[in-house]
């Protein structure tokens, strides 16, 4: 469980927090993928887009954004495509795809992105992902995404 303090009316929590959190996130996306394929290579390039990706969110939430969040850039039925976001970030994959969950819990954030992820994680055309962990200072909501990218 992640320890927390109350500081000037907001939540603060310690990285060292947030980087557990990220771990067990790693660590359920590779359990639920265990099965079917070989582990997922972490890689710089996803990394730097989940936190990206979480980083967008997390202003929308705060109300400081300048611009949409990441995953409503996108046509209402059709799923935010992570790929030109790698492209620009050097990743030479040709197919990606996000995860994201949301909760005021660690268990639950990282349950709502597998349930999200049921026919993404466990499919081995995935070969690589990035994981982020942000923790949203006015709501205390845990944000997770998972950027999942192959060839």
């Amino acid at each position: 469980m992640m320890g927390m303090s109350i500081l000037a009316g907001s939540i603060a929590v310690a990285p060292s927090a947030i980087a557990d959190s990220a771990d067990a996130l790693r660590s359920a996306v590779n359990s639920m993928r265990s099965g079917t394929c070989g582990p997922l290579r972490p890689d710089p390039a996803l990394e730097e887009a989940a936190a990206d990706i979480n980083r967008s969110a997390d202003a929308w939430i705060d109300h400081t954004a300048r611009a949409a969040p990441f995953e409503l850039r996108s046509p209402v039925d059709e799923p935010a495509d992570p790929l030109p976001l790698l492209k620009d970030l050097g990743y030479g994959g040709t197919r990606a795809r996000m995860l994201q969950g949301a909760h005021l819990t660690e268990f639950q954030s990282i349950k709502a992105l597998l349930l999200q992820g049921y026919d993404a994680i466990p499919d081995c055309s995935y070969t690589d992902y990035g994981a982020n962990v942000l923790q949203n200072q006015n709501t205390g909501s845990i944000l997770t995404t998972v950027v999942l990218a192959g060839a």
